[in-house]
């Protein structure tokens, strides 16, 4: 019975000593207007008030008293009255704290996903204005994590627009793109955005293999629309014909201009597109002459072209050898008058 007796008031001492402090000096719980961005899936009063007053153990333990879960929606919203509760089912005294601000404050999951969703968007917006394509062919992906950190930190609720500096290309590929954050203020705030940039453009395919030292045709290659995430020197369909390849290009390989030697220049070339030559045919010790073939590349004296009877819409590979004259071997069967 004695040893009884001394039990409660020890645990009684033992309850008191950590629970929160009655006559604790009095604590302001100032509610935000804005909506709070929370990191993680709960909502405590510090992500949705400021504390002032009290001891800092005090604003500590109430800061991180829990007020509602964000498992499973994005948002919710807090009452002045909710806080209220919490408090005193913390073992806090109504009169030693006191809840000010809006009756009601929001609370959204602060989610990096929806910060970059936004910011690319935006970017693949600037870059299809700035060079006058369609936004859906333009790929934004931003690469830098430190970016989209700082801005959910400034501009957590979203509430941004930007502003590409202007470029003299589009970006493919790795790039750095300088922009304007602007608030709804007004306020600009210079950025630098690291992201992968890619276009859909229209691009030469190799209809087949080409083996190197070929007189590029129109035939040889196809034009269609691929998703360019690197930037190099695509070949210019209008300056490929006639071109020689300096390297063997495997079937359904995206031709660049470093895949041909360089074009001679106009004054070198003695047969142009569309020009009309003669067509020498050797036959036995003589030969006949087929006029007004027309060329169906450009070259210059020893570059081999197609040229097109227009009597039979037949072509053959035929040898420039002079201003709009070229020959071919009399046994060629795709050639036919």
């Amino acid at each position: 019975m004695m040893r009884d007796s001394y039990a409660l008031p020890l645990f009684g001492a033992f309850v008191l000593a950590f629970a929160p402090l009655a006559s604790a000096q009095s604590i302001t719980i100032a509610l935000r207007t804005a909506t709070s961005s929370v990191d993680d899936a709960t909502v405590r009063i510090a992500d949705v008030a400021d504390l002032h007053g009290g001891s800092s153990w005090d604003r500590r333990n109430i800061g991180q008293l829990d007020l509602e879960s964000l498992a499973n929606t994005p948002t919710c919203s807090i009452t002045k009255k909710q806080v209220e509760l919490r408090l005193m089912l913390a073992g806090y005294k109504r009169d030693a704290f006191r809840v000010t601000g809006p009756t009601i404050v929001s609370a959204k999951l602060s989610s990096p996903v929806e910060m970059r969703v936004e910011l690319e968007k935006q970017l693949r917006g600037e870059l299809s204005r700035h060079f006058a394509v369609r936004p859906e062919r333009v790929s934004v992906r931003l690469t830098n994590p430190s970016h989209l950190a700082s801005l959910e930190k400034s501009h957590s609720d979203g509430s941004f627009t930007i502003e590409l500096m202007p470029r003299n290309e589009f970006p493919i590929g790795r790039s750095r793109l300088r922009i304007d954050l602007i608030a709804p203020t007004g306020a600009r705030t210079p950025l630098t955005i690291d992201a992968q940039v890619g276009l859909t453009m229209k691009v030469a395919i190799a209809s087949g293999p080409i083996p190197r030292g070929t007189v590029i045709q129109p035939e040889m290659f196809r034009m269609v629309d691929r998703s360019i995430g690197e930037n190099a020197d695509y070949l210019n369909p209008e300056v490929a014909s006639g071109r020689t390849t300096s390297r063997y290009i495997a079937a359904n390989s995206i031709l660049l201009a470093s895949h041909l030697t360089a074009a001679r220049s106009t004054s070198d070339q003695q047969v142009k597109r569309n020009d009309l030559v003669d067509v020498v045919i050797k036959v036995g010790r003589g030969e006949i002459r087929l006029k007004d073939a027309r060329a169906m590349g450009s070259g210059a004296i020893g570059d081999t072209i197609e040229v097109l009877n227009p009597q039979t819409n037949r072509r053959i590979n035929a040898l420039i050898i002079g201003p709009n004259l070229a020959t071919v071997a009399s046994n060629s069967r795709r050639f036919q008058r």
